[in-house]
């Protein structure tokens, strides 16, 4: 088998979770208290943490004397849990999360949209930490709050929505974010104009969410819907177009309807050339792209030069050592050979695997496929026994990134 390496970080668009600490502010703050905090949070921005712990600590001591129902503690407190996580903290961020929470629950009106902010923030980080149940379970609350308190379609209500369904979809539960992300988007269309750019981002959810589900028709309708916004929102050469090109290229790729794939890459191709410039390494991205479209097509003769293209530009750009050519140069490899030109495979293939072993390290999967790659070539040059010695190193690595190797054995 032969493999091939794409660009999937550029050419994947991933329904990503709206997952983030919301601050509020606090009316008439006494001046020690708010220079700390500004002082805190510029220094945490800047990446000085032990600097920013020392202000927002100074914060947290002064908050903690105006009493428990002062908004400035809740403040001190998300912001010092802000920079634990920040730090890779999480137990610490978990613990000043749950103080909030505990602090609403015991305010006169304890159901509150305060309570709902501190419950998202918790149910947040319970995500990073992979706590999915409890996750789940502080975003169901907050969404049960904000909805008597706030509407069920208010723009807060929504967020926490999309979260809950994020949280499924980070656990492949797509039909049970389905439903969510249907009333996502049913409340946007519902609350904005028809062409309105707030609707992009639910279409794409949905439309992502569909394409997991194998729904291709649907998923399609929603991504020409969302294209068309932008399209009529910025005009047809806006390089804020690209994402939505790319998830019309990945649905059609997705769908086994490779023939409509290339128009779009040809689109994005000419979008960031004149958007980044010819020579811009977003170019080449976009051309290893199209030319792995038409490989699959089994049009080598327009692959080739496109990779070859894409090559010159991250060279030029990035370095002859970038880690950016080790997808470039195989596939290039791998077209030679299939089009048994041998003699220009073989130096594509070391230097694949010499570049890949150099930027990800010897035991990376991209190392193995690689040298099962060049091992093929080997022997269409009858070149066996070298081939064998390039696949035992391959089962060598997959061995070491195979878990519970040793016990399997």
């Amino acid at each position: 088998m032969i493999y091939v390496t794409t660009s999937r970080a550029h050419f994947l668009s991933y329904l990503l979770l709206a997952l983030s600490f919301t601050l509020f502010s606090c009316s008439d703050p006494k001046e020690p208290w708010e220079l700390h905090t500004d002082q805190g949070r510029t220094l945490m921005e800047q990446g000085k943490f032990p600097e920013a712990e020392e202000k927002l600590n100074q914060a947290l001591t002064l908050a903690q004397q105006f009493g428990d129902q002062d908004p400035r503690l809740i403040q001190s407190l998300t912001n010092l849990a802000i920079l634990h996580n920040a730090k890779g903290e999480p137990e610490k961020a978990e613990t000043l999360l749950q103080q909030t929470v505990d602090i609403h629950e015991k305010a006169p009106n304890p159901e509150s949209t305060d309570l709902a902010v501190s419950l998202s923030n918790l149910g947040a980080l319970y995500v990073t930490q992979k706590k999915f149940d409890q996750a789940q379970q502080y975003f169901e609350r907050a969404i049960a709050i904000r909805e008597k308190a706030q509407g069920p379609d208010d723009p807060e209500t929504i967020r926490d929505i999309e979260n809950l369904a994020g949280l499924f979809v980070r656990q492949s539960q797509y039909a049970k974010a389905e439903p969510y992300l249907k009333r996502v988007l049913e409340t946007t269309e519902r609350t904005q104009e028809p062409d309105s750019p707030n609707l992009v981002e639910a279409l794409n959810n949905l439309a992502l969410l569909y394409r997991a589900q194998e729904k291709y028709d649907q998923a399609e309708i929603l991504l020409l819907r969302a294209l068309a916004i932008k399209e009529k929102q910025l005009g047809p050469s806006n390089p804020n177009l690209l994402g939505s090109l790319n998830n019309l290229a990945l649905l059609y790729s997705s769908a086994k309807e490779l023939t409509k794939v290339p128009p779009l890459l040809e689109r994005m191709v000419t979008i960031t050339e004149e958007g980044f410039g010819k020579e811009h390494p977003r170019v080449a991205i976009s051309l290893n792209q199209l030319a792995e479209i038409h490989r699959l097509l089994n049009q080598p003769a327009q692959a080739i030069p496109l990779i070859q293209r894409a090559i010159s530009i991250i060279e030029k750009a990035e370095g002859p050592e970038h880690s950016g050519l080790t997808g470039p140069l195989n596939n290039l490899a791998v077209l030679y050979l299939n089009t048994e030109q041998y003699e220009k495979a073989d130096p594509l293939f070391q230097r694949t695997i010499a570049l890949t072993k150099q930027t990800m390290g010897k035991s990376h999967f991209r190392v193995e496929r690689a040298l099962r790659n060049y091992a093929q070539l080997l022997r269409k040059m009858d070149r066996a026994e070298d081939a064998r010695t390039y696949e035992s190193q391959a089962d060598e690595i997959k061995t070491q990134n195979t878990p519970n190797s040793a016990t399997n054995k």
